[in-house]
């Protein structure tokens, strides 16, 4: 991917993802808290009830027992009754379960039924039916409250169940989470992760001739719209011509490229000068010194527009992409053949205008008469570069 805009916009997909998926983990981790909170206040209710259950029982029966004072117990049932109503009213508003909600709806009609079986055992004792007091405690009270521990303990397993299916949710929920985001991030480093080719420089892929191979064979004029690009000024490209041949030094060739890159309106010049069989970088325009610096030789039989064009001493091209500029290659042909390559990085499709394509051999043309009076370049340095 060479398009920094594609690149941010994957980067900030990047951090959104992992802030979301942050969010949503920490979210779910805190909700899972909470139901292991209510959880255990749920069950600490319940152990509570049943044993105010069995206080209630124990009181009942004090109130048929020889030699036991009965107003005490009297008071302490109603104590423990209006106990449980509230342990019974707050435990039902903590719940989760269906189940568990019918169970502690029976369990307050059982507790109405333990109330009833209170009021009239005292009025069996208040008439001095002790017995029959004694038969409807040990007999209906007894039965009553035992109902209600049990349907307690029904209401407890139904809380734990829904519980531990709420916690398995919850923890599928932060492992999909995961996943997504961990496919995310791999397809975004994946998109992020530069292409490497085995014929062109990495540190240098913004120009196209490195990248990919060349046009079809001899790039020919194309049939350009007159509205489609505007056209070279013949003055400027003139007066580009009058300065490569009053070439002195380097400074005045850098010069004259810059003037080149603005009548082409390139993004970028690289001129390669032929060494043996391969290509060496002598000089560039539009590019950062360190790019430059890392440039390393083409070799002849390179499968690129650059290699192409030294070859066979004819123009190729590189039509531009989605992702990269186009590109020309025009070879440096003089009277002992083709010295080198005059390479431009073009932009808006401008590779494919025929104006452009003859100034940039205009252009070549005028370099191949000074090239070869520079200094053979070394296989490891470029002579100059300058940026735009």
């Amino acid at each position: 991917m060479q398009k920094p805009t594609i690149r941010y916009v994957v980067a900030a997909v990047l951090i959104a993802a992992a802030a979301i998926g942050g969010f949503f983990v920490f979210d779910a981790h805190r909700r899972a808290a909470d139901i292991e909170k209510t959880a255990r206040e749920v069950n600490s209710r319940i152990e509570e009830m049943i044993t105010t259950a069995g206080d209630v029982a124990a009181a009942q029966r004090a109130y048929v027992a020889q030699g036991q004072p009965q107003q005490p117990w009297f008071e302490r049932t109603a104590t423990l009754l209006q106990q449980f109503g509230q342990l019974q009213s707050a435990t039902r508003s903590l719940l989760t379960s269906r189940d568990a909600l019918a169970a502690i709806d029976a369990v307050n009609e059982q507790f109405k039924t333990v109330v009833l079986v209170d009021g009239k055992s005292r009025e069996y004792i208040e008439e001095g039916e002790s017995l029959l007091a004694a038969d409807l405690i040990f007999s209906e009270g007894n039965e009553s409250v035992a109902a209600a521990v049990k349907t307690l303990r029904v209401v407890e397993a139904s809380e734990q169940q829904a519980v531990g299916s709420l916690q398995s949710d919850l923890e599928r929920q932060q492992w999909g989470t995961l996943a997504g985001i961990t496919v995310i991030w791999f397809a975004g480093l994946v998109l992020l992760t530069p292409a490497r080719s085995p014929q062109a420089d990495p540190s240098f892929a913004n120009l196209g001739i490195l990248e990919r191979p060349p046009a079809d064979s001899v790039s020919q004029p194309a049939e350009t719209p007159a509205t489609s690009a505007p056209q070279p000024d013949l003055a400027l490209v003139a007066d580009v011509c009058g300065a490569l041949a009053r070439t002195a030094d380097v400074n005045s060739l850098r010069d004259a490229l810059a003037r080149a890159a603005s009548v082409l309106q390139a993004r970028g010049i690289v001129i390669w000068i032929g060494a043996g069989e391969e290509l060496f970088p002598a000089l560039a325009y539009g590019y950062d010194d360190r790019i430059v610096a890392r440039l390393g030789p083409i070799p002849r039989n390179a499968s690129n527009a650059t290699a192409a064009a030294w070859r066979s001493a004819q123009m190729r091209t590189v039509p531009a992409d989605a992702a990269s500029h186009g590109a020309i290659a025009v070879p440096l042909s003089g009277v002992s053949g083709c010295v080198g390559v005059f390479a431009a990085e073009l932009c808006d499709g401008r590779e494919q205008d025929a104006a452009t394509q003859a100034v940039a051999s205009l252009i070549a043309a005028q370099l191949a008469t000074i090239v070869p009076a520079w200094p053979a370049p070394s296989g490891s340095q470029p002579l100059a570069a300058s940026g735009s």
